[in-house]
Parts: structure tokens; sequence; C-alpha cells
């Protein structure tokens, strides 16, 4: 982090102030007045991604107001705990960060906050004028895949040894403690979570958490959000997308991978990717990228 930088635009001031918004906050009206107004954004994409969640004492976001109380400006929360291995770290992802035209040279004050905190601090696919920003207080750099694939199931199996199961009382019990707590804290989210076990052996198995929702008005797509063991399912790939297309009655697909490597949805008759930016403040070594806790659950 670019301390330096921080202490220096601290001593900036004018009469613009920062307060935290919450989920039930009185005033969470105003807010959501801004953000219809605001071209730059898909009103219904904000509205959802603003109802997760994960920690209902921290704020959903952050705004930024005149001296007349006024909102100008408004950067996206979503604080979480996340599960590495056998401990939990704190954690920020950023969405949704707009501020009005004229007062632009303020959007650095929503973030100071957040920084202060000194936690791992994520966010996917800023806009453009954003991105020298994040560059300027410390953030790391880097990128991911997404990649958008229709699957048709030309393949029959005389006995498909993959069992999908959807019902966490059943199965919690066999997921390892960090897959608990995604199970535990995605539970009110829009996705669903589900267990897959294989041969006949419910200790063969893994976990997935995906998301089906509608593009473009009339396009069902079913994006896998996380994976346990991506090894595991790239070898059972084409029995589990098999029982994946009748479960959720869609053929197109989504994933989200970080790296050159391709690794899932190879052998697809169509398919679309595109790289996209990704910045990190204070990331753990042993955090590896997923889309959890992040606006992709919205």
């Amino acid at each position: 982090m670019n301390k330096k930088l921080l202490i220096k635009l601290e001593k900036k001031t004018n009469n613009f102030k920062v307060q935290p918004i919450f989920q039930n906050n009185k005033d969470r009206f105003l807010l959501d007045d801004f953000l219809i107004k605001q071209k730059s954004l898909n009103k219904n994409e904000v509205m959802a991604i603003l109802e997760v969640n994960f920690l209902k004492n921290q704020p959903i976001g952050y705004v930024l107001i005149d001296d007349q109380k006024k909102i100008i400006g408004f950067l996206g929360t979503i604080f979480s705990k996340r599960a590495l291995k056998e401990r939990t770290v704190e954690h920020c992802y950023l969405h949704s960060w707009v501020v009005l035209e004229k007062y632009r040279l303020e959007a650095f004050k929503l973030i100071i906050p957040i920084i202060k905190k000194d936690i791992f601090i994520s966010t996917y696919s800023p806009i453009k004028s954003l991105e020298g920003l994040y560059k300027k207080f410390g953030f790391e750099e880097n990128f991911f895949f997404s990649k958008f694939v229709i699957s048709f199931p030309f393949f029959k199996f005389k006995e498909n040894n993959v069992i999908l199961n959807d019902d966490s009382t059943l199965f919690s019990k066999y997921l390892t403690y960090e897959n608990k707590i995604f199970l535990k804290d995605h539970k009110t989210t829009n996705t669903k979570k589900i267990f897959i076990y294989f041969d006949k052996n419910i200790n063969n198995n893994i976990f997935i958490i995906v998301k089906k929702s509608i593009k473009k008005s009339f396009l069902p797509v079913l994006e896998i959000i996380y994976i346990s063991d991506l090894s595991k399912f790239k070898f059972y790939e084409k029995k589990i997308i098999f029982e994946l297309i009748k479960k959720f009655s869609t053929l197109f697909f989504k994933f989200n991978y970080f790296g050159e490597k391709n690794v899932l949805f190879e052998n697809c008759l169509f398919k679309k990717i595109i790289k996209k930016n990704v910045y990190y403040l204070n990331k753990p070594k042993d955090f590896n990228f997923d889309v959890l806790y992040s606006e992709f659950l919205g």
C-alpha cells in the first residue's frame, strides 16, 4: 500500500464527507435513487449485488456527500471473512464505484476508509478510468478469463456414475472446513450449492457452487462460481456437464479461471473467452483465485 499517498490525500480538506451505508440504513432509499440515475450502471444488477451481504455489521458501501448533504458518489463493498484452509481472513470486495462527473477528483476519498482497515481487498474488471487509481494505492494487478460456451450432449452413457445432490443436510458432513464455510456463507445468495460424488463412493466427491441467470433477456446461462477440486471435475467433466444440463435445462455455461491455462470446456463447438483485470491489496499468499464473495453472486 502507498502509505505516503494515503497520508497526503487525507490532508486534503473540503466540505465533502464519506459515510458508510448499511443494508437497513434509514437513508438507504437516497442511495437507491442516486444509483438508479447513473447511466453507467445496470440498475437491476447493482440492486441485486447490494443484497449480497456476508457481515451484517459491515457497510454495503460508502457514499460521498457534498455540503448540501446530497450523495455525489458511491463505492460498493462486500465484506466477508474468507476461509483459507484452516483459518479465516477479513476481506472486502469493491464494486460499482461511481462519482458524478464534476466531482471525479474527489473519488479517491471513497476508498480511503477501506484501505485504512488494512485487510485483504479485491476488485474484478474495474472501468479503465479507475485502474490507474488502484495502481497508485499499491494494488497488485493481474488478470483472469471469463469463458462462455455452448455444450451439446452428443454422448450417451450406459451408466453415469456421477450423482448430484443439492440437499446440504445430507452432504455437509462430507465437506472440508473451507467448503463448510463457503456453504454456510453462500446459503442466502442466489446460487445453488451442489455436492457431486462418483462411482457410488460418497467419499470420492467435489463441491461446486453455480448460478443460473438470464442473459440478453432470453438466454439461460449456468455460471460455475466455484469448484472445490478442479482436476477431479476435469476427469469427470463430460458426465458432470451432462447431469448439469439435465438439472438446469440449459446448454449455455460460463466459467471464470485464472492464468493462461484453459482447463475446462476445451472441446465445445462454440466458445468465447474474454480477458479481464483483477486488482488485489494485501492478498494472502495462500489465496487461490475464485469469484466467491464478489459481485458475481448478485
